[in-house]
Parts: C-alpha cells; sequence; structure tokens
C-alpha cells in the first residue's frame, strides 16, 4: 500500500534545519581561538562563563560513604555523611544519624557547627570548592578573582601541564610548585580535578577529584581523596546523587536546624 504521507514543503524544511542548527549549537563546545586564547585565570573565568552559563546546576544532593586513614595510612572507620549543596554560597554536611544533632551548615560566607543540637562555633568561612564548581555564574569575573585571591591562590599566574594524561589549566601555580594553594582543572570539560589548599596550623591540604560521571550532561565527581602534607586522611564516596532536589530554605537555616532534614522521609 503507497504511504499516504505528505511530504513538507520547502519553508517547513528550512524550519527544521534552523531548529536543529539551534540545538547542534547550543550543545556545540567552544574553544579557545588564536584571537581569545585561555592564558589567565581571568580569561579562563571568563571562558567559563561564557561556555557553561546555561543550564547550570540550582542544588543538589547526594549521600557520602566518608572512610578515614591513620597516619599510617590503614582505614580506621567508616561514615555516612548526607550533604546537599545550593549555589552560590550554601552548603550543608549531616554526619550519621540525625538524631545524633551532627552538621556544619555554610551560608553567605559563614560556617555554624553543631554538635549534640548545640552550637558550638560559628564564624567567618568561604567555601572553596563551591567557587569554580558553580558559584562564579552568580558572580562577576572580578568578584570571583577576589573570591580566589582570599583563599590565597595568586590569580597572577597562569601554567599548562597534564594530568592523568589529560591537559589541565593550572591556577595560582607551575605545575612542579605544590607548595601554595592552587587549582587544577581539566582543560577540555573545565571541571576541577585536583586543589591545594592551606590549613589553619599551616599545613598543606591537597584534593583529588576523580570518577567523574556525566549525570544529565553535567560531569560530577564521584570520588574524592584528601591528602596533609603527602599523607592520605579520607577518602569520599558520593551515592544517590539527585539534581532535582527541590530544597526548603530550612535546610540551609541555623535557626531552624534539627526540625527538618532533606534525607529523611
Amino acid at each position: 500500500m503507497r504511504s499516504t504521507l505528505k511530504m513538507p514543503n520547502r519553508n517547513a524544511l528550512l524550519i527544521i534545519l534552523i531548529s536543529l542548527c539551534v540545538v547542534s549549537c547550543k550543545n556545540k563546545k567552544e574553544k579557545p581561538t588564536e584571537e581569545n586564547p585561555i592564558d589567565s585565570v581571568e580569561a579562563l573565568v571568563d571562558f567559563i562563563k561564557t561556555q557553561k552559563s546555561e543550564d547550570q546546576i540550582a542544588e543538589f544532593t547526594f549521600v557520602q560513604e566518608t572512610i578515614f586513614f591513620d597516619e599510617k595510612g590503614q582505614p580506621q572507620n567508616t561514615s555516612t555523611w548526607y550533604e546537599a549543596i545550593r549555589y552560590p554560597k550554601e552548603f550543608r554536611i549531616d554526619f550519621g544519624d540525625p538524631k545524633n544533632r551532627n552538621a556544619n551548615i555554610n551560608r553567605n560566607d559563614s560556617i555554624y557547627v553543631f554538635r549534640g543540637d548545640s552550637l558550638v562555633h560559628s564564624g567567618p568561612e568561604i567555601q572553596e570548592f563551591l567557587i569554580l564548581e558553580g558559584g562564579l555564574f552568580h558572580y562577576s569575573t572580578a568578584e570571583t578573582l577576589e573570591r580566589l585571591k582570599s583563599l590565597g591562590i595568586d590569580t597572577s599566574i597562569f601554567s599548562t601541564s597534564t594530568y592523568k594524561e589529560r591537559p589541565v589549566y593550572i591556577l595560582g601555580s607551575t605545575p612542579n610548585d605544590t607548595s601554595k594553594p592552587q587549582i587544577w582543572m581539566d582543560a577540555e570539560e573545565l571541571y576541577v580535578v585536583r586543589r591545594f589548599s592551606q590549613g589553619k596550623q599551616g599545613e598543606l591540604y591537597e584534593v583529588k577529584y576523580d570518577d567523574f560521571k556525566n549525570i544529565e550532561g553535567h560531569w560530577m565527581e564521584t570520588w574524592i581523596e584528601f591528602h596533609v602534607d603527602g599523607h592520605l586522611i579520607q577518602t569520599e564516596r558520593y551515592n544517590d546523587i539527585d539534581l532535582h532536589p527541590s530544597l526548603d530554605d530550612k535546610v540551609f537555616d541555623p535557626k531552624a536546624f534539627g526540625t527538618y532534614y532533606w534525607f529523611k522521609d
């Protein structure tokens, strides 16, 4: 039997082709050019804001398996953490069973530490990982650079190298100098793969991000290692990642601590 479907006319075909082009162009990655090379921290931040400004993650949650290690690198104990993030400045960790009332809440560059339902510490703190993962889309380039500087990163230094056989950008240092705060980013996918930061006692923390998974078009790490002065102290495995949690404001409100938990039924 001959088909009775009619072929679209020329105008309809043109509309379809234009629509396909818009979708293709929207999803196609731009690359640095000779006229606009990535040769500085400022240029990189500008490029990321241009490249990935659409369809950003607003908030997400995950359940984390945390393992602690002793000075000899031997695992000591395992804990389950429940974590919630809302860009640009909200981050919460609940440590274990909510009945224990232990949590850290970061909000507007301040931290609130609860232990046993009591607020035991509060004060200024910038959560540095929030800046380049999603915070920069809420800041100007100048403000992003200032926030990085406040963490001890020398934004006048920018270099390139390879890490695990992939090209990387290095913010704040050169490839052979890992003695100061710096951030390493995958040059193709633009996610952080390595970070060095200074502790309150002068110790040097190294954070390694790995096992990246593409979740709904977003590359996200699911494995993290923490090292202090070269010694492994902690690993983290992310599970049950939810990019659409619809978090209540009470999650990040220190005054509402103990009244609401996103991970409880």
